[in-house]
């Protein structure tokens, strides 16, 4: 086994997809929320861990059964529902303004319009909203209904990717975002992305963690400079 990984001399990227679908399994998740309901759930899912970003979403769907009600609501009215979620403050202004900005600039609380422009001016649309930066605006294209080839770099991607020499060890969203988009195969769609996502979100929340990366555990150990091995 370790020859053959010895002569792969395919592009990284596919090796460590195919590294970790052989370690954690396959990662393709078919269900899909409207734009509008992933960007609601992105931005209170930004510093925040999933099962609490989770959890208040739903209330906050519970609360506000059409996200019209949503852009029409207070800051403060917002706040009580999310406060459990990092930068809850923030995001109780940003969220209602976000959804008017979508309605002043289409007619409608729609982000359906998404699907018909490529995907560096839809990422562009949609950074103009407040709050929403190229994780988020990545999340919206690729996660929700839209299934747009936009990958996701959050902060454990971001940590993985300097880790293996991908980025820079200081990159941050933006740049994680366009280096890694052009080290991707040109064959590989959006479900692709998502699926490899998922994978490195998953090795980096389990081995290689922040502080004590299991670097003799990991799959990827030697392809990454940071192991020496």
């Amino acid at each position: 086994m370790q020859l053959s990984f010895a002569l792969d001399d395919r592009p990284f990227l596919p090796r460590v997809r195919d590294r970790l679908l052989v370690r954690l399994g396959p990662r393709r998740d078919g269900r899909r929320r409207d734009p509008v309901s992933q960007l609601v759930c992105s931005m209170l899912g930004s510093k925040t861990r999933d099962e609490v970003s989770r959890r208040v979403f739903r209330e906050l769907r519970r609360r506000y059964p059409s996200w019209d009600g949503l852009g029409d609501a207070s800051p403060r009215a917002i706040l009580r529902v999310i406060w459990p979620v990092n930068l809850a403050e923030p995001k109780a202004g940003q969220l209602p303004q976000a959804l008017r900005m979508i309605v002043a600039c289409t007619g409608r609380l729609s982000l359906d319009h998404l699907a018909d422009l490529d995907e560096e001016v839809a990422m562009q649309w949609l950074r103009r909203l407040p709050g929403v930066g190229s994780k988020i605006a990545a999340e919206v294209l690729n996660f929700s209904t839209l299934r747009k080839r936009a990958f996701v770099v959050d902060t454990q991607l971001l940590r993985l990717g300097g880790r293996l020499g991908l980025l820079p060890l200081d990159a941050d969203y933006d740049a994680g975002y366009e280096q890694l988009m052009r080290q991707l195969p040109d064959a590989w769609d959006a479900e692709d992305l998502a699926e490899l996502h998922r994978l490195m979100k998953l090795l980096g929340q389990t081995t290689c963690t922040a502080h004590t990366p299991s670097c003799g555990a990991c799959p990827l150990r030697d392809l990454c400079p940071r192991c020496g091995v």
